[in-house]
């Protein structure tokens, strides 16, 4: 961990990344004035929940934590808002972080 570990992350799972790949990709395709609306935008793909680095190790269950040095220019805290991507792609991650880690 590096730090103190209570920078927070907005971790998607790779499947719901995916899906908002493909649904950009799909919306550029239909042959209409709908395309016009999302060619060149750009659209947040994540959560929109955060954890902090400390509550994912955890979630791993009861491991030795060892702490590195913070590194420079890291962010403290990253969370998207895919409100943009809902709304014009009709994408929503489903995919619960706690959940595909704890099984």
């Amino acid at each position: 961990v590096t730090g103190d570990g209570l920078q927070r992350r907005d971790f998607t799972h790779i499947d719901d990344i995916v899906d908002g790949i493909v649904k950009c990709g799909n919306s550029l395709l239909i042959p209409n004035a709908y395309n016009a609306k999302v060619s060149g935008e750009i659209f947040e793909l994540g959560r929109g929940v955060n954890h902090s680095i400390i509550e994912i190790t955890k979630m791993f269950g009861d491991v030795e934590i060892e702490y590195l040095p913070a590194r420079p220019g890291e962010y403290d805290v990253t969370l998207a808002d895919y409100s943009k991507a809902k709304e014009l792609l009709g994408w929503n991650p489903v995919r619960n972080l706690d959940e595909y880690i704890t099984r």
